[in-house]
C-alpha cells in the first residue's frame, strides 16, 4: 500500500526535511537520470514543469539544473495515487 501524505514514507523513501533543511538522504538528480527514473523523455518533462505539474528543477550553476530526488519520487506517487482514485 502506498501513501500519499507527504510526510509518509513512501516505497522506502524517508519523508522530506522541513522545508530549507536539507535531509541527510537528499540528492540531486540530472536530467538523464530523471528522465529513467520517472519514464518521460526530455520534452514531457519540461511541458510538465511549463504547466505547473511536474516538479522544478534547482539551478546549480548558470548553466545547470538538477531535480530533488524526493520531489521526483514524490511526484511519481502521487501518479500512482492518482491512478488507483
Amino acid at each position: 500500500m502506498i501513501h500519499t501524505h507527504a510526510a509518509t514514507s513512501v516505497a522506502g523513501m524517508a519523508p522530506p526535511a522541513p522545508q530549507g533543511v536539507p535531509a541527510q538522504t537528499e540528492r540531486f538528480m540530472r536530467l538523464p537520470e530523471v528522465m529513467s527514473t520517472c519514464g518521460l523523455p526530455m520534452s514531457s518533462i519540461y511541458d510538465g514543469v511549463r504547466r505547473g505539474d511536474f516538479p522544478k528543477p534547482v539551478p546549480l550553476t548558470r548553466k545547470s539544473v538538477a531535480w530533488l530526488a524526493s520531489e521526483i519520487h514524490q511526484w511519481m506517487a502521487a501518479r500512482i495515487a492518482a491512478r488507483q482514485s
